[in-house]
C-alpha cells in the first residue's frame, strides 16, 4: 500500500464522524419556515425572537428521532438555566415545576445534570404545522421561566 493512501486511510479512521441530517425533520422545518443550524452534535438550532420584547429563545430539536413501541420521535428541548457549579435547584422551584408538569398540554420540566429544560417529544408524524406549534410553546414556556428567575437576562 503507497504512504499516501494509508495516510488517508489512517486520517478517515480518526476523522469525527458528521451526524447525517434527517431529510424528513428538515423538509417539516422548511415548510414550516422555521430557520435552523445543525449543531455539532447533530441536533436542529432554531432560535424563536420576539422583537417585542426585545428577547430570544433557543430549541434544539434531536437529529435523529427514537424509537418508541414502534413509533418514531424527536427530543425537543429548550433551556430555561444552566445551575453554576454546585448550585442546586431552589426546593421550591423545583416542586412548583414539578405541580405545574400536568398541567401543561404538551412538554414538560425537566433536569438534566445542571440543565433545567422545558422538553417534549414530537413524533416524526407531525405535520410542519403541528413541529411548529408545539416548538413554539416550548420557546415560550422555558423563556417565561427564564424571565422570572433570571431578570434582565436573556442567555437562552
Amino acid at each position: 500500500m503507497r504512504p499516501t493512501t494509508l495516510l488517508l486511510l489512517s486520517l478517515l479512521a480518526v476523522a469525527p464522524v458528521a451526524h447525517a441530517a434527517d431529510p424528513v425533520l428538515e423538509a417539516k422545518l422548511k415548510e414550516a419556515k422555521l430557520e435552523y443550524v445543525i449543531d455539532g452534535d447533530g441536533d436542529y438550532k432554531i432560535v424563536y425572537e420576539w422583537s417585542q420584547d426585545q428577547r430570544s429563545q433557543v430549541v434544539f430539536i434531536s437529529g435523529q428521532p427514537e424509537e418508541l413501541e414502534g413509533v418514531r420521535l424527536y427530543s425537543v428541548f429548550s433551556p430555561a438555566k444552566v445551575l453554576d457549579e454546585g448550585e442546586a435547584l431552589d426546593p421550591a422551584l423545583a416542586t412548583r415545576l414539578l405541580g405545574e408538569n400536568s398541567t401543561y398540554k404538551f412538554g414538560a420540566w425537566e433536569l438534566a445534570g445542571r440543565n433545567l429544560f422545558f422538553a417534549g417529544d414530537i413524533p416524526s408524524a407531525a405535520s410542519a404545522a403541528d413541529i411548529a406549534t408545539l416548538v413554539a410553546t416550548l420557546a415560550g414556556t422555558a423563556d417565561d421561566l427564564e424571565i422570572e428567575i433570571s431578570p434582565g437576562e436573556d442567555a437562552y
